[in-house]
């Protein structure tokens, strides 16, 4: 089983609802979703994600202990886990889901779950149920048969499955800490060949608070490059003097590594790559590090403990 990789055109797809969607509040969901037990003599229940998993009755629970992708939730008990960045579905997850699947056993996922809801119905009996959330919504619920599970398949098909020949990426990437690591790691995971853009040193004075603790290029720019020779990223160093960089014009850049905050900007370069008959780039959108507080790491804070005395330690999003 080979990795499979998240484009565009299949988020777009996925957005839509896979089964029946229940649109209620929580109270009337649960009632429902019993209702629905009873009624269909369902054989397994399956939840894929935090809200389900810690509000809906199932044998089997999988999770990645946030909701909204940034915020912390307390974790279910567990006693399987596996590693699934997010836009993927990694290889190693199906013998482990199976494995809970068949069980009936909790699944932490480090990285993320959602995209599982595909993998579990395959590995799901005909008869049970695969259950979801809807954002802002409800739940949709998935009722595994042989139809379900050749819907399903035939999107997994249509998953990339290699990585992207180049990613592109920025940041100023001022004092590297484990937030600035992740997503490098995550480029190399993503892609064959990296485009790093480092901000310029006329960029961060224009777009930074604090300027003045942010480190010079080239200083940054030698840290980056140990960095990068060390976890064996083939990459290229550009420096950027706006949030476009070389992700406007490099029509060999197949992705682009984005964070919530800084979609917009993926949102914002695709439409100029449109104008310039370039093929749009494929957003992979990764969840922050966040602190021992569950906040996600901040560049602008870290550098007002600087100016309080505190260790040096400041960062910048990524595209940001």
């Amino acid at each position: 089983m080979e990795t499979l990789y998240l484009t565009n055109s299949l988020r777009q797809e996925l957005k839509k609802p896979l089964g029946r969607l229940i649109l209620e509040n929580e109270k009337q969901i649960t009632e429902n979703l019993k209702k629905i037990i009873k009624k269909e003599k369902v054989k397994k229940i399956i939840t894929v994600g935090d809200y389900c998993s810690l509000t809906l009755p199932s044998e089997v629970k999988i999770f990645d202990g946030r909701i909204k992708r940034n915020k912390r939730v307390s974790l279910l008990k567990y006693s399987l886990s596996v590693l699934n960045p997010p836009a993927s579905v990694h290889k190693k997850v199906w013998k482990v889901l199976k494995k809970a699947i068949e069980e009936k056993r909790n699944l932490f996922v480090r990285g993320e779950e959602d995209l599982l809801v595909l993998p579990s119905v395959i590995l799901a009996e005909n008869g049970d149920i695969v259950v979801y959330g809807v954002f802002g919504k409800g739940i949709c619920i998935i009722k595994v048969s042989d139809k379900s599970k050749q819907k399903v398949q035939e999107i997994l098909n249509r998953f990339k499955k290699e990585k992207f020949k180049k990613i592109v990426l920025g940041g100023t990437f001022n004092y590297l800490h484990k937030g600035h690591q992740y997503f490098l790691r995550m480029a190399r995971y993503y892609a064959k060949e990296a485009i790093v853009g480092l901000c310029s040193d006329q960029m961060v004075k224009k777009r930074k608070k604090n300027w003045k603790m942010v480190l010079p290029f080239k200083q940054r720019k030698r840290v980056l490059k140990s960095y990068l020779d060390k976890i064996n990223l083939c990459y290229k160093i550009v420096k950027i003097d706006d949030i476009y960089g070389p992700s406007i014009t490099d029509k060999s850049l197949e992705a682009i590594l984005l964070t919530e905050d800084t979609l917009e900007n993926g949102k914002r370069i695709n439409r100029i790559r449109k104008k310039r008959g370039l093929p749009e780039l494929n957003y992979i959108v990764l969840p922050y590090v966040l602190d021992s507080k569950g906040r996600k790491i901040s560049s602008s804070r870290m550098r007002l403990k600087n100016m309080n005395g505190a260790t040096p330690t400041c960062t910048t999003n990524v595209m940001s």
